[in-house]
């Protein structure tokens, strides 16, 4: 596969359908909360319409604030329920189709996720004509999880770049995926709320169908199977028990070329990561409003530079750190740690709003990281076992958010501004202070290993001779 494809077509396979994914979802995952908000507001609660038009027009009014004040308690239960829908499945499915996936192909996994995708918007898309209760939206997300959600589309997609690069490309694919996710979400962000303001909610949903199927168009035509199988697939081969009792195996048993403390460590490494993200995520805008009076408009100026700044980090600096000089994936995760935690910490001892574009330009390069721990993971395992471990490291991520988003906000109502510096960020920084010392054990280790592994070639040459 590896001699089948190569110069810039190797960055043109699975990278542009995960773009367009990642747009489809970014242009619809805040319209898709405001139409909980609205349709709790007009139909679960059966507050006046108008009234409830007044969460768009004026939400920063009196009369906006205290029916948002009743609103909020049951869309976060249906948003929640969401949430615990479309990770909980995925991560279980995961736990076979990683593995399943080395026998039977990448792409096998890949399209049943951009699949399901594509009926959840197609049913968003119908389910939005009709004022019904907002408890009907979570119908569409039962094809959904049952397709395997993002988190199999990841999983394929981390998989096939792992399967068409090798160990000294295999940074920059990650890297280069990675900014074009930011792409993605830069686009998403900024036409979502135009596409919405013109259209309403139907149309965002419609566009949103529209894009993954061409993603899912672009994985079925144009991009060729790196695992070629001669086995019949049957549902019985998808969730045969002996997958999941390989995949437990090969993560934990201790063997040759597979470096079991590195890789658990890097997937320990992931998850604070997740955590830290999410907590982001999370808290953002509660921040931002709370701490500089900012509203949605000026948050979001403020997301697309943050975005825009990420994705020049992450191709500049995977560039400048690994292509020109020289460093590991290891020292390079290092370096994006510490951008990260530098915006975390302008973050917490943030008072104006320069500030906030500051923490933009210090942690510009926190997107390296991701990559480059996968890569060092990727590196650590026989590639016949590569769907295993990434099934692992998977599901565990998909299933951190729904740990990691209550534990931040937690915090954030105990310690909100004015209290200075701001402990949520401090909370972050601690996150991943902590990740950069497991990264630097990992690189001592891996010196190490490479000093034993010169000794021992040297005395072979030495005996040869």
């Amino acid at each position: 596969m590896e001699n089948a494809i190569t110069g810039w077509k190797r960055y043109m396979l699975v990278q542009p359908s995960m773009m367009i994914l990642i747009t489809a979802q970014a242009i619809s995952s805040n319209i898709l909360t405001d139409l909980v908000v609205y349709r709790t507001c007009s139909i679960a609660l059966n507050i006046n319409k108008t009234e409830c038009l007044l969460l768009h027009e004026n939400s920063s009014s009196a009369e906006a604030l205290k029916i948002d004040a009743q609103v909020q308690p049951k869309a976060s239960l249906i948003l929640m329920t969401k949430s615990i829908i479309e990770s909980v499945i995925p991560a279980f499915l995961s736990l076979f189709l990683g593995p399943w996936s080395d026998i039977y192909g990448r792409k096998s996994i890949m399209l049943p996720g951009y699949v399901g995708t594509s009926l959840m918007y197609l049913l968003l898309s119908f389910i939005s004509i009709w004022d019904v209760n907002p408890w009907f939206l979570l119908i569409a997300y039962i094809p959904y999880a049952c397709c395997g959600g993002f988190g199999i589309i990841l999983l394929g997609t981390i998989c096939y770049l792992t399967d068409i690069s090798n160990e000294q490309e295999r940074g920059w694919q990650l890297a280069w995926m990675e900014a074009l996710i930011s792409v993605g979400i830069l686009t998403g962000i900024l036409t979502g709320p135009v596409i919405f303001r013109a259209y309403g909610y139907t149309v965002v949903f419609a566009i949103a169908t529209i894009c993954c199927i061409v993603a899912g168009l672009h994985i079925f035509f144009l991009v060729p199977e790196t695992i070629c199988s001669t086995n019949s697939i049957t549902v019985k081969s998808l969730f045969d028990i002996h997958l999941v009792r390989k995949l437990i195996s090969t993560c934990t048993k201790k063997r040759n070329g597979f470096d079991r403390y590195i890789v658990w460590c890097c997937i320990a490494c992931i998850i604070l990561m997740v955590i830290a993200l999410q907590g982001d995520m999370t808290i953002g805008f509660l921040f931002a409003t709370a701490r500089l009076g900012w509203d949605v408009n000026k948050y979001s100026i403020y997301l697309a530079t943050n975005i825009i700044f990420s994705i020049l980090g992450i191709i500049f600096g995977v560039k400048l750190f690994v292509t020109y000089g020289g460093l590991s994936e290891e020292v390079t995760a290092i370096l994006s740690l510490l951008s990260s935690l530098s915006g975390c910490l302008v973050h917490s001892f943030t008072l104006k709003p320069w500030h906030m574009y500051l923490s933009a330009v210090v942690g510009m390069f926190g997107g390296i990281t991701s990559p480059m721990i996968r890569a060092i993971i990727s590196k650590s395992v026989p590639s016949e076992d590569t769907g295993k471990i990434f099934s692992m490291t998977v599901s565990i991520e998909t299933l951190t958010p729904l740990v990691a988003a209550p534990l931040y906000n937690l915090i954030y109502l105990h310690f909100m501004p004015p209290i200075y510096p701001l402990p949520v960020w401090l909370v972050s920084v601690g996150i991943y202070a902590i990740v950069t010392l497991i990264l630097v054990n990992i690189q001592i280790q891996n010196a190490r290993a490479d000093s034993i592994r010169y000794a021992s070639l040297r005395q072979n040459n030495e005996l040869l001779s």
